[in-house]
């Protein structure tokens, strides 16, 4: 007898516990044994932004939902949780998400898109800053043109081993001429420049286009990121050995504010050709 009551004295604290856990009153978060129609779920998102026209968005439900945030020009998934907070890099001035999410039974949820603009950037990768950095926490454009401080300044070398030219180049200003006219790009030799800021990229060639920086690398320890061109490339951005094609992304192997080495992937891959500027 003294048994059975010890078990049953036990189960009514525990049963107690179990009750208060599941009471939806104690979070706010929506009720496990409500499903939400799209409809609904468009009304309860938000793009709530850290200050009006800021690139730091948090997607948020009220009431909270674990939710994915998609990208409605690609459907490309950028974030997930109960309130992601997406960081936008230049050069994207709109966002357009929609999200999704699981009802209790089963069924996948999607809300309309909604759109913000973005008119500041804050909180940049640190990368950004020795790329187009102003000196003063801002950002500016800034122009690079050829190092030639250095003894060879684009050439190739090692895909993932070497940190600049190192098997055949440009050493001087006569050489980069020559190699510039040979690769169907004449005027990106003595001289030439491209600028950046976070609006796009112009180049002494007469192109305009935009680029985007990320931290992410090929190699731990050897790359620092990438930078991703569209519209136009930086000087000679070509790659030879794969009949001079443009190449529109390189591996960011230095970027200290008045130096930047870029490194293009030839298609054999095990050759890297890159590009040594300094900023002008």
């Amino acid at each position: 007898m003294n048994y059975i009551m010890k078990k049953i004295l036990f189960a009514v604290p525990l049963l107690a516990i179990l009750l208060v856990a599941c009471d939806p009153s104690t979070e706010n978060y929506a009720s496990p044994g409500a499903n939400v129609t799209p409809e609904e779920l468009t009304s309860e998102f938000q793009l709530t932004q850290k200050t009006q026209g800021n690139n730091n968005i948090a997607v948020v439900t009220s009431p909270a939902r674990y939710i994915k945030v998609y990208d409605a020009s690609n459907n490309s998934l950028v974030g997930e949780g109960t309130a992601p907070i997406i960081q936008v890099v230049p050069p994207v001035a709109e966002v357009n998400y929609y999200v999704t999410t699981i009802n209790p039974d089963g069924s996948v949820i999607k809300s309309t898109a909604k759109k913000a603009s973005i008119t500041e950037y804050t909180d940049l990768p640190a990368l950004y800053d020795k790329i187009f950095g102003d000196g003063n926490g801002g950002y500016t454009t800034t122009t690079w043109t050829w190092d030639t401080d250095l003894p060879r300044y684009w050439g190739n070398g090692g895909w993932g081993s070497s940190t600049g030219p190192a098997w055949w180049g440009a050493p001087d200003p006569a050489n980069i001429d020559t190699e510039a006219a040979g690769k169907g790009m004449p005027t990106d030799g003595t001289g030439a420049w491209f600028s950046l800021n976070l609006a796009g990229v112009n180049t002494s060639r007469g192109e305009t286009g935009t680029v985007n920086v990320s931290e992410a690398v090929v190699k731990a320890g050897w790359d620092i990121g990438t930078m991703k061109f569209s519209g136009t490339v930086p000087l000679m951005g070509v790659l030879p050995n794969d009949n001079n094609q443009r190449c529109y992304t390189y591996q960011i192997m230095k970027a200290d504010g008045e130096h930047l080495v870029l490194v293009a992937a030839s298609s054999n891959g095990y050759e890297g050709w890159f590009l040594c500027f300094k900023k002008k």
